[in-house]
């Protein structure tokens, strides 16, 4: 009898943990980030072998990191990014790169960064006109920002906020991955 009750037990429990979580259930993180950090990990999975496809470049990765209280977002391409800042709205950074293709769907997936007292509040990167893509920093609060290039990267370190940054809900106009 206590056989049978350990093994319905087991039975469960794998049951149970082979479960999918729902698509409204927050999704938690096992395992180490595999994605880009400059200066550690240059490569995603799956982008080691991804090349220029002749004159255009090809935009690899859209991050943000917490090294500074501004907050920074960083682009990363197959070679040294031409670019251009566009003109906006006081509370948006918008950089257009010339002759350039995302990578794949994932470089388009909005970047929430509500989580994080800064003034970046999202990042999203988009394909624009044909050969042309437009990453997009929308602002909590309007801060100035250093602009800089270092090799395939471009980084955009924002100046900590002028006022107090309360954490709240995610933006709902962004979907969480699922």
């Amino acid at each position: 009898m206590r056989l049978f009750a350990a093994l319905f037990v087991i039975v469960i429990a794998s049951v149970a943990h082979g479960k999918k979580p729902k698509a409204n259930s927050p999704v938690a993180r096992t395992g180490p980030y595999l994605g880009v950090q400059p200066g550690a990990n240059d490569l995603a999975p799956g982008k080691t072998e991804v090349r220029s496809r002749g004159a255009i470049q090809v935009v690899t990765w859209v991050g943000f990191q917490m090294v500074t209280q501004g907050g920074r977002v960083f682009i990363q391409s197959t070679e040294p990014p031409r670019y251009d800042v566009v003109p906006s709205d006081p509370k948006s950074v918008v950089i257009e790169f010339a002759n350039s293709r995302l990578h794949s769907k994932n470089e388009s997936r909005a970047l929430d960064t509500t989580w994080f007292p800064t003034a970046v509040e999202s990042v999203t990167a988009k394909q624009h006109r044909g050969n042309k893509t437009r990453v997009t920093v929308k602002l909590r609060q309007i801060v100035g920002y250093d602009l800089r290039q270092q090799g395939n990267y471009l980084f955009l370190d924002f100046r900590p906020p002028t006022k107090p940054i309360t954490v709240t809900k995610p933006n709902p106009k962004i979907k969480p991955v699922p």
